[in-house]
């Protein structure tokens, strides 16, 4: 989550980027354009799931093109400019539908009157997060690539310097959380994010290693974050609160 002006936060969602060249008459042109299109899709496809099981560091352009069947290893730089232009891309993709996805149910919200709700206003930061893990139970990838290159490269997609829906429920929080002073209340909801994205991560790191010694069930573990986070928010400042000190 990244700080904005107002104590707004920076997370976002996910349209499809790859947008294909508006198509003229020429069928052959248009042809191109679909490839292109498909192309480019698959390339961030491939960047996500290797960027979320290997880290930023260890993952080339030439392994991107040649995991998406690419031939010509040059094909990140041709469609991206450069490979943190391809990795700006499936985060934006994936940031623009999470905050659609908000939205949505913050409007849903304020349809029933529950537009500053703390425990209503968690499940409209969190729940777009938990859906798409729940809507794709065989991957092991979303969480954790979120986790890794968010809080590194959000500031450099487009919208970074857009007022998102994202950044409205983060102020609407603040207010509700009025028994905190302001920035510690945004820095309070910074870290129930990045301590509820950092916990699915780590659900996917031990799912795919088949680690069973842990709770492996799903909505279990969401419940338990629902709480945590909750009982977070609610909670007073202690009298370390700015001193980085409990004594």
């Amino acid at each position: 989550m990244q700080r904005r002006s107002d104590e707004t936060s920076a997370e976002g969602g996910a349209a499809d980027v790859a947008e294909a060249p508006a198509e003229t008459g020429n069928p052959g042109e248009a042809g191109d354009s679909r490839e292109a299109k498909d192309a480019k899709t698959a390339m961030i496809e491939v960047a996500e799931k290797m960027i979320s099981e290997r880290g930023l560091d260890d993952v080339s352009m030439r392994d991107v093109a040649t995991a998406a069947g690419q031939r010509n290893n040059s094909a990140v730089q041709y469609h991206f400019g450069s490979r943190d232009g391809l990795i700006l891309q499936v985060l934006r993709r994936r940031i623009i539908s999470l905050d659609s996805a908000r939205k949505a149910r913050l409007a849903t919200a304020d349809e029933q009157g529950l537009g500053y709700d703390l425990h209503t206003l968690v499940g409209v930061l969190f729940e777009p997060i938990v859906e798409l893990l729940r809507a794709h139970p065989e991957a092991t990838h979303y969480a954790r690539f979120l986790q890794r290159v968010g809080p590194v490269m959000a500031p450099g997609i487009p919208e970074a310097d857009l007022r998102t829906a994202t950044d409205d429920v983060v102020v609407r929080l603040i207010d509700v959380l009025s028994h905190l002073p302001r920035r510690v209340a945004f820095e309070r909801i910074d870290l129930a994010t990045q301590m509820f994205t950092g916990a699915l991560a780590v659900y996917e790191d031990r799912r795919d290693a088949r680690n069973s010694v842990v709770n492996a069930r799903f909505e279990e573990v969401v419940a338990h974050l629902y709480d945590m986070i909750e009982a977070a928010l609610r909670a007073g400042a202690g009298a370390g609160v700015g001193t980085g000190s409990r004594d």
